[in-house]
């Protein structure tokens, strides 16, 4: 049994982010049904991630966010899409800002202030930009404030799928195997996911990137 990741107390959401998923609770709640749901027990789940039952629980009930390496196995194993993560459609708020919404556009328009979000346990935020968690290609925002990264530092990720980039702000780190480079507002990225990659904010000022994965297998996630 490997050791459990470092465990982190969940850290209010960033401004902005208003969706329930950003709930530790709520989002360890969907792993906890989607895991009864297939009638697998904690215990075994916890033997084929090669981690503790002990932190799997404590991720379930919310005393802790998961890493995203632990997101992408447990996706995985339970064979959920990610958005299942997200959660369902739930009712949204008709005005936002001076903007009123205008009957049915939930099919095709997501507002800034009812985005789902999924917080992680290296202080990376998900944000999905999408008005339905079921889409053939994965696009998100992902947020990096200072001292932030894909994973615990020295340590890389890598699944199926490939993925594009678009830095908005700030200045993103990127690792693939041995070699670095630095994206600035403007550049972009892609590449295939199968790499192992890292990406970190190691500046001042949050990073913001759109993100996307095409050709994800049932269970994989998106974006970091």
């Amino acid at each position: 049994m490997g050791p459990d990741p470092n465990l982190i107390t969940p850290s209010p959401v960033e401004a902005g982010a208003t969706d329930a998923s950003a709930d530790p609770a709520v989002f360890g709640g969907r792993i906890r049904a989607a895991r009864a749901e297939r009638k697998m027990s904690l215990r075994e789940l916890a033997r084929r991630l090669d981690i503790s039952a002990g932190h799997i629980s404590q991720v379930e009930r919310g005393l802790v966010r998961p890493s995203i390496s632990l997101v992408y196995s447990i996706a995985s194993e339970l064979s959920i899409d990610m958005g299942d993560l997200f959660g369902d459609n739930a009712a949204k708020n008709t005005h936002f800002e001076g903007v009123t919404r205008t009957e049915g556009e939930e099919r095709f328009v997501t507002r800034a202030a009812e985005r789902r979000t999924i917080d992680l346990q290296t202080g990376v935020r998900w944000e999905l930009l999408t008005p339905t968690t079921r889409e053939p290609v994965d696009f998100r925002e992902i947020v990096y404030p200072p001292g932030a990264g894909s994973d615990l530092p020295g340590a890389f990720v890598r699944h199926s799928g490939r993925e594009y980039g678009l830095l908005l702000a700030g200045i993103l780190h990127v690792q693939f195997d041995f070699e670095e480079y630095e994206l600035g507002p403007g550049d972009s990225i892609a590449f295939d996911s199968t790499v192992p990659h890292r990406f970190w904010n190691g500046g001042t000022e949050t990073v913001r990137a759109v993100w996307c994965m095409v050709d994800s297998t049932p269970g994989e996630a998106c974006g970091f």
